[in-house]
């Protein structure tokens, strides 16, 4: 079997992180923008035979790309793109094509949703998204979400006709 130790120093004291018999390991529990440092040692199962540690490899646990979903705002039809919050994210950069492969920075924003107040009606736009850490280091692209911008919806009112009470609607 293998035993994986960390730090966050790497003249630090290291931890033992996981003993297992495969081969490599994933740090589910690394911090994003936190820099670790491992090392390996090869246990045997007479001790005396376990071999020295492995030579010390870092590694810089980046941001997770954003999960993306897209839908209309209902009073206005313009497109609304929402997210998910990123540990260790500091911002959020926005990128709109319309022909999804050229795109350019819509916005860079601290929030977690976004509203394309210029989008065009009937016209149909692709958004990527990227978190930023606070060192400037940026994930990956999100997958590539598409939504056209719908028509707003109707305001309506009802008042009576004075001459016969018959409803009559009205609408912008």
């Amino acid at each position: 079997k293998y035993e994986v130790y960390r730090s966050t120093s790497k003249s630090g004291t290291y931890s033992l992180l996981k003993t297992l018999t495969g081969t490599s390991l994933t740090n589910t529990s690394a911090a994003a923008d936190t820099t670790y440092y491992y090392k390996v040692k090869a246990i045997h199962s007479n001790s005396a035979a376990n071999s020295a540690y492995s030579s010390v490899v870092s590694c810089t646990c980046g941001l997770p790309k954003p999960e993306v979903t897209v839908t209309n705002v209902a009073s206005t039809g313009k497109i609304k793109l929402t997210w998910n919050e990123i540990e260790g994210a500091q911002s959020y950069k926005v990128y709109r094509s319309t022909d999804g492969s050229s795109y350019s920075l819509l916005k860079t924003t601290t929030s977690t949703s976004l509203t394309n107040t210029s989008a065009e009606t009937g016209k149909t736009y692709y958004y990527k998204v990227r978190s930023v850490g606070a060192d400037g280091s940026k994930s990956d692209f999100s997958s590539v979400v598409s939504r056209a911008c719908d028509l707003p919806r109707p305001e309506v009112s009802v008042s009576n006709v004075a001459s016969t009470g018959k409803p009559k609607l009205t609408w912008n």
